[in-house]
């Protein structure tokens, strides 16, 4: 080798290393404009849809003042029934669709779906400020908001039969976050994990794993999904059962109390297969020979879209909205013939379309939804979880010491220094004075989350004050070590509420920590800390958080008591697992 040969070599291997960097971030940057895209149309559909869901062509024409649905307006709707109020939406305004698909992405680090998080604080909070919203989200949110259910067994009335679409519409950032669109399994378990929260018949969460997988099979190919990958989609939907059981908590809890009020679930899940088997064969056989508007009411007619009993069925609102592509690619087209098929599920049809529609257009919707910013925001933070980033998320509060709201009027209040604050979101700003409803207790107020998210929310006419002075933080892109070190080692004030006056809440420690010394840690409740980890001793995670809790805020002898009980519970739990053979 010459001394030229060394003098060359040396740059040559630079620009390789210079050029796959390149490379990579030039993937990154597809990804997140593929994410950014879905999020934007799947909210575009969720708006323009919410304007003709559940109405006739009279109610339409009084929505739109007379006009044809072609893009979103402004428009009226009462909100929160007989008792709410008739509310002004403003332009691209969206519904429950897209407010429980923040809530999921909002439940997703970069260790994965915290789906305690989505379950005890998103799904009770968003009853305050849900706009619209079916029966079984509801039930199941009202059941989740108990302190000692657990979102494993979640055992609302009527919960084996929550067969709606409730889950489908919200699972897209499962896909958008997933390390690798090729583990389906991997997607199929968190989608799997978030659907028995609210939708836990087959034919809910099949609806949602159908959804989820042709979402994935598009990101990954960037074309318009044909019928095979329905068709794929349905054989690898097949292996539920399976990948359920790598899962504990679905595997054991939740499957064992189904079975006990169903019945065998692979017997149930077998003829949830087999349905979806006869729909898509129905919805292809419509696609050979049916294009644009007509072929779409074809397909509304065969698979009875408009019949009440089937309208919101989990599995035909997922087939419907992947073969409503096959009759119409162009995502503005398609989501006009969707919104404007009355009498059909119109804003979750069009809002699961846009999230498979987005993938492959080659521009954004043609008017902002409201919130898009946000949306963009949160689609550039789950890309770069997707890509093993770690961007700051959602600061949820310490679920060892959480309450979700009393009420959904409870669902916003004040801190001390007379601040807007909804439990586990944040602080908030008001968007213009409160709406006051019939009931003269209650109002509605528009507002806006510090994380930019606009909500319509739910209050009484005198808001109470925050127990205590939360730590929240908006969600970021990127990760600012200085602030998270800063925010770990500030002293936290408790807030006190004045029992004997209506007035701000006073400070229990008017006292700096400089001034006062190092803080004394709060009294733990021991008892509840063991009851969080009873049914969960045998995951690790779970049991090192609680650990460390009371660690980093007990004394000596609270210390003491949770060890001792934990290690009962443990060797409690080895006494039964050690009877069940590893999987």
């Amino acid at each position: 080798m010459t001394g030229g040969e060394l003098f060359v070599s040396g740059p040559r291997k630079d620009r390789g290393a210079s050029s796959q960097s390149s490379s990579m971030k030039r993937a990154a940057a597809n990804r997140q404009a593929l994410v950014e895209r879905s999020a934007l149309w799947a909210a575009y559909g969720d708006a323009l849809g919410w304007i003709s869901e559940l109405t006739n062509s009279r109610g339409l024409a009084r929505r739109t003042a007379g006009k044809p649905l072609v893009e979103p307006v402004k428009w009226k709707r009462r909100i929160g029934g007989r008792a709410g109020i008739v509310a002004s939406l403003p332009r691209g305004c969206y519904s429950d669709d897209s407010q429980l698909r923040l809530a999921t992405g909002r439940a997703i680090g970069p260790h994965g779906f915290d789906v305690e998080a989505f379950a005890k604080v998103e799904l009770p909070v968003w009853l305050g400020y849900g706009l619209g919203g079916g029966r079984s989200t509801g039930a199941a949110a009202s059941n989740l908001a108990r302190p000692r259910v657990q979102w494993f067994a979640n055992c609302f009335r009527g919960w084996a039969v929550s067969g709606g679409n409730g889950a489908a519409m919200r699972v897209q950032p499962h896909v958008w976050s997933a390390a690798s669109l090729g583990d389906v399994d991997r997607i199929v378990l968190d989608v799997v994990r978030n659907s028995v929260c609210t939708h836990s018949h087959p034919t809910g969460m099949m609806g949602a794993v159908l959804h989820a997988l042709v979402l994935a099979r598009t990101m990954d190919s960037r074309k318009c999904p044909r019928p095979s990958d329905l068709q794929w989609a349905l054989e690898v939907a097949a292996r539920v059962p399976e990948i359920m059981r790598s899962d504990t908590e679905v595997g054991n809890y939740w499957l064992g109390a189904f079975e006990r009020e169903s019945g065998a679930f692979k017997e149930a899940w077998s003829r949830s297969v087999a349905e979806s088997t006869d729909v898509v064969r129905i919805a292809r056989r419509v696609a050979e020979n049916g294009f644009g508007t007509d072929g779409y009411e074809e397909l509304v007619d065969r698979l009875g879209l408009r019949i009440p009993e089937q309208r919101g069925s989990g599995i035909l609102t997922a087939v419907a909205a992947t073969a409503l592509l096959w009759c119409e690619p162009r995502p503005q087209e398609a989501i006009r013939i969707a919104v404007n098929a009355l009498g059909t599920d119109t804003d979750t049809i069009a809002t699961m379309a846009g999230a498979i529609l987005g993938v492959t257009s080659e521009s954004d919707p043609p008017v902002e939804v409201m919130d898009a910013s946000l949306f963009r925001a949160e689609a550039a933070r789950l890309s770069e979880i997707s890509e093993g980033g770690e961007p700051v998320g959602h600061d949820y509060p310490d679920l060892l010491h959480w309450a979700a709201p009393k009420t959904r009027a409870d669902s916003l209040s004040r801190l001390a220094g007379g601040e807007l604050y909804v439990p586990g979101l944040g602080r908030a700003e008001a968007m213009g004075r409160p709406i006051p409803s019939p009931r003269k207790q209650f109002k509605w107020q528009w507002l806006k989350l510090m994380t930019g998210q606009t909500l319509l929310i739910k209050r009484r006419a005198r808001l109470s004050y925050a127990p205590e002075n939360p730590v929240s933080s908006p969600p970021s892109t990127v990760r600012d070590p200085e602030r998270t070190a800063k925010r770990a080692t500030q002293h936290r004030r408790r807030i006190v509420p004045d029992k004997d006056s209506h007035g701000p809440a006073r400070s229990s420690d008017s006292l700096t920590e400089t001034e006062a010394g190092p803080a004394r840690p709060r009294g733990l409740d021991i008892a509840a800390a063991l009851r969080y980890v009873a049914d969960r001793s045998d995951d690790d995670r779970i049991v090192g958080k609680a650990l460390r809790k009371v660690v980093n805020d007990g004394t000596r002898g609270e210390i003491a008591g949770f060890t001792a009980g934990l290690v009962d519970l443990i060797r409690e739990s080895g006494d039964v697992q050690s009877e069940v053979p590893d999987r």
